[in-house]
């Protein structure tokens, strides 16, 4: 099993890869000037999808954020106090 410093720079390598791929994506892709056929082009889902992925992502994790906060606020607020 790999150590929690292996784990950390494996962990920010993808990170750092995916802020590039998506960085490309919506900021440098848009203003190439590409034929339709050019391979470049079928490594990426069409545009629209660049702004709808991150917003899911978003709302799920503000959700889960939402659901975690609002569950430990009910149990401590309905909690049985102990003698």
């Amino acid at each position: 099993m790999a150590s929690n410093a292996q784990l950390g720079k494996i962990i920010l390598l993808s990170a750092i890869a995916v802020f590039f791929y998506y960085f490309f994506w919506v900021a440098i892709l848009p203003f190439m000037i590409l034929d339709e056929g050019n391979p470049i082009l079928s490594l990426f889902p069409p545009l629209k999808y660049a702004f709808i992925v991150p917003t899911v992502f978003g709302v799920i994790c503000l959700g889960g954020i939402a659901v975690f906060s609002f569950y430990h606020i009910w149990n401590i607020t309905h909690a049985k106090p102990t003698n």
